[in-house]
């Protein structure tokens, strides 16, 4: 069985509903230290009582956003950048990329992502805090 890690607020709700079931405790004072109602206490009574531990876990825990670019298509679009249109800004690049493949992002992501891979735009004028940190 592998071990169950809790963050900090599922942790807390473990254990006072825990000591709520062990001890036939008060469920009105359950509700004000968790800030819910008694409905939801007997919804986590119930959950505690059939997954355990487990139960407590996030279901959203480990998957990665809708909205997420696959990595794949990440790689290939900085890629693409690097290789064949590092002389088109980001803004530009990005209209290219959505009109040639298919594939919509926006500026500021890929401006993150490039970020990343220490590459600036060719338009890029300003000087961030970054780049003045270094030259100290």
């Amino acid at each position: 069985m592998r071990k169950v890690e809790l963050r900090m607020n599922e942790q807390n709700k473990y254990e006072i509903i825990k000591k709520l079931v062990e001890t036939n405790g008060n469920k009105k004072r359950a509700t004000t230290r968790l800030g819910c109602t008694v409905r939801t206490i007997n919804r986590l009574i119930i959950k505690y009582k059939e997954q355990g531990k487990k139960g407590f876990v996030h279901g959203n825990r480990g998957r990665l956003p809708a909205s997420a670019v696959p990595l794949d298509i990440k790689n290939k679009i900085i890629s693409l950048y690097i290789n064949d249109f590092s002389d088109a800004n980001f803004t530009h690049f990005c209209e290219i990329v959505e009109s040639d493949f298919g594939i919509k992002i926006s500026d500021t992501t890929l401006n993150n992502w490039m970020r990343a891979e220490d590459v600036l735009s060719p338009k890029a004028r300003r000087k961030n805090k970054e780049s003045l940190e270094e030259k100290t």
